[in-house]
């Protein structure tokens, strides 16, 4: 660990959280320069996921209000979430850093993907439903996909879960998001556990991280939410298409 790396991870840090107290996409920053300091795509990921799970729970607690009047439906949510997170990291551990290698360019493509269209998926869920509820299968359906996906890479999670349950349920927003953080709150828990057990993850680099995810999502739930969002998500999809296509090189 030098002074670079320490530079480069807290400014990652910092611009991650903010992104994900504004749009989301976070990962997307932290993600491939854990990987710029050194430290190989498999271990990279698991490190990530470790790293963004304070964060996780910080947003459940932070939207408990929310969450309250959906108590019994939470409550029901919490095997599915278990099983799905314990599903993806066990996929994750048991798989190879060549094949990591060579996947790691589609992930970081649909999780790019997810964040262009993510506005337009939400609106068009909502519509579908019909101002009613779907039947219950068909949340946890949802939830058990998206749990599961974010528990074996983490990046685009909470756009995934915001429409797995927007569409199945007929809420407000802010109750819908509600309920996503405390999915990902347990995707955090499972993972920074199984990881931290079984995978080689940087923990000097998680020590880095953290404060600067957090710090991160305090000046961008205050400063940057006077930037507008659109240019802002424009910015960050062509990161990400840049990015997975400097990936898809390498693994060739």
């Amino acid at each position: 660990m030098n002074l670079l790396q320490v530079s480069a991870l807290l400014l990652a840090g910092l611009a991650g959280g903010g992104l994900n107290a504004v749009a989301g996409g976070g990962s997307l920053i932290t993600y491939p320069t854990l990987m710029a300091v050194g430290v190989p795509p498999l271990h990279a990921n698991a490190t990530n996921g470790i790293a963004v799970a304070p964060a996780y729970a910080a947003a459940a607690f932070g939207s408990r209000e929310h969450l309250a009047p959906q108590r019994r439906r939470a409550l029901t949510l919490i095997p599915t979430a278990l099983v799905a997170s314990v599903c993806g990291a066990l996929l994750l551990l048991n798989t190879s850093h060549e094949v990591f290698e060579r996947l790691v360019p589609f992930l970081v493509l649909a999780a790019t993907l997810l964040m262009a269209v993510g506005p337009w998926i939400n609106r068009r869920v909502t519509a579908l439903n019909g101002g009613r509820d779907l039947h219950p299968v068909a949340l946890h359906a949802g939830v058990f996909a998206g749990c599961a996906y974010g528990s074996y890479f983490n990046a685009a999670l909470g756009l995934i879960l915001m429409a797995v349950i927007a569409m199945s349920l007929s809420e407000r927003l802010q109750r819908v998001g509600a309920l996503k953080n405390f999915c990902t709150m347990i995707v955090g828990v499972v993972t920074s556990v199984m990881y931290g057990v079984w995978a080689d993850v940087a923990w000097w680099a998680i020590g880095v991280l953290v404060p600067a995810t957090f710090i991160g999502g305090y000046i961008g739930a205050r400063v940057f939410q006077r930037i507008p969002e659109r240019p802002l998500r424009i910015a960050i999809v062509l990161y990400g298409l840049v990015l997975s296509a400097i990936l898809l090189v390498r693994a060739l």
